[in-house]
């Protein structure tokens, strides 16, 4: 017999430009806070030349291809799709556990933060704490459940309060400040692979999540046009953005202060927080403990948005627990991001050192497969319509691509045998899932996905519902 696969059934929802550019800003950047590590590490001359040239060599490559990606492929579940369209079932599998598991570790760790800033000024005990962090995540569990419409809402508001502490710091630190950006340019006795190990690292997950907004292209009208428009503008924004904070940074904490550098100050050192008091007073420094929430808290709303829809699309897909594949009355995957939550309720009372090495690595894996399927599907495709097109011919583009490539293979192994032990024991979690969930559920042909297609117009059509022929 046949059997007719349901839509995706969810609802598509106008996002205007200005919003989806504030979603991008929230995925990739969301205020500067962590680059103080990359000050003390590296050297305040190094920082900053990494902060311009690393762009070009690492995010604004994925920004491009996420962006042709996204246009020829609006599908939910972003990445996920675009790997199975270029390399099949088996790899969009490993990408999508990959990428998804490093999302439920991510998500948990900037609750995590925002705990701690709350923890350094009033005194909760663990479970308080604990039930604080709980409340964070049921706010915007309950948020993203009700659509893109108020999840976009709540990050603008949430990037007001995350921006204007950081132009207010930029203007006094410049202003008042007596340390100098670009001095040293190293640390004391440092060659510069020494200084970029640590620092590079740091800096390539600051300049990671150019693919999210890709994930939520079956929830947004026109996907195809909006979301390239939206990372073509958020990406000047980021590098501007570190760039000018993080100037203000080292030149506010004043000569000799960038090696006692840490994101985390409470006990001693220097963060953004005591720069801010040191040029703007009291009252800068309880507006800039406000950015760092919110900044924190604006990172967890937008990867819990973004995180649950590649677990959504490969449950329809019929790779993941049926039940995941629920979308509900306001047309968003609830049962997917309701279970994001109550993971994350539980991961944000624990220890992150060792998950966060797993975290890395299953991102850098991901991404290598991205940039192999665009030019895959570059190869096997090359007549497909794509709204907009990497402005390159495809050697070119490859060559391009190889870069970013290069530099994750690079921070894979160089940063010790416990963070490659313990990142290949995550990407091998994705072989034996796929076994589990393949052999429970299935799986479906290419012919029955549920998606949508572009006309040679480049409008948006729908599919409808898809028809597979299966056994009884």
């Amino acid at each position: 017999m046949t059997e007719i696969l349901r839509n995706q059934g969810l609802k598509r929802v106008r996002m205007r430009l200005f919003t989806a550019v504030i979603v991008v800003f929230t995925l990739t950047c969301s205020g500067s806070f962590g680059m103080e590590d990359v000050v003390s590490s590296s050297g305040p001359g190094l920082t900053l030349l990494m902060i311009v040239v690393l762009p070009f060599l690492w995010s604004v490559p994925m920004a491009f291809v996420a962006s042709e990606l996204s246009s020829m492929i609006p599908e939910a579940g972003g990445l996920y799709r675009w790997i199975r369209r270029a390399l099949g079932e088996y790899w969009s599998f490993q990408a999508g556990w990959w990428w998804t598991l490093s999302l439920y570790i991510d998500s948990a760790v900037y609750v995590a933060l925002a705990l701690g800033y709350i923890q350094s000024q009033l005194s909760l005990s663990s479970l308080e704490r604990w039930l604080v962090g709980v409340a964070i995540v049921a706010i915007f569990t309950f948020i993203n459940i009700r659509g893109l419409e108020m999840t976009g809402w709540s990050l603008t508001i949430i990037q007001v309060i995350v921006i204007v502490p950081f132009v207010l710091f930029v203007v006094l630190g410049f202003m008042k400040g007596t340390g100098d950006p670009f001095s040293p340019f190293l640390p004391p006795g440092q060659t510069v692979t020494e200084s970029m190990n640590l620092g590079l690292a740091i800096m390539m997950w600051m300049y990671a999540g150019w693919e999210s907004l890709g994930t939520l292209a079956g929830e947004i009208e026109n996907p195809q046009k909006v979301i390239p428009k939206a990372l073509m503008i958020g990406t000047p924004i980021v590098i501007v953005t570190y760039f000018l904070t993080v100037a203000a940074l080292i030149r506010a904490g004043g000569p000799g202060s960038w090696s006692s550098m840490v994101s985390d100050a409470s006990s001693g050192g220097t963060d953004f927080l005591v720069a801010a008091r040191i040029v703007g007073g009291a009252a800068l420094g309880w507006f800039m403990f406000a950015s760092a929430i919110a900044s924190n808290v604006g990172l967890y709303a937008g990867y819990l948005a973004t995180g649950s829809r590649p677990a959504f699309q490969m449950s329809r897909d019929r790779l993941f627990p049926r039940f995941l594949g629920k979308s509900g009355t306001w047309g968003t995957p609830w049962v997917a991001i309701l279970l994001m939550g109550l993971v994350n309720c539980v991961l944000i009372s624990r220890e992150f050192t060792a998950l966060i090495v797993m975290d890395v690595f299953l991102l850098m894996f991901a991404y290598i497969v991205i940039f192999v399927s665009v030019i895959v599907l570059r190869v096997q495709e090359p007549n497909a319509v794509r709204p907009f097109r990497v402005p390159l011919p495809t050697w070119a583009l490859t060559i391009w691509v190889a870069i970013p490539i290069a530099i994750a293979v690079f921070a894979l192994f160089s940063n010790g045998d416990q963070y490659l032990v313990g990142g290949l024991m995550g990407v091998l979690s994705g072989p034996i899932a796929y076994l589990v969930f393949k052999s429970v559920y299935h799986g479906t042909t290419d012919r029955a996905l549920e998606g949508s297609t572009i006309t040679a117009t480049g409008e948006l059509t729908d599919f409808g519902a898809a028809v597979e022929g299966v056994t009884s």
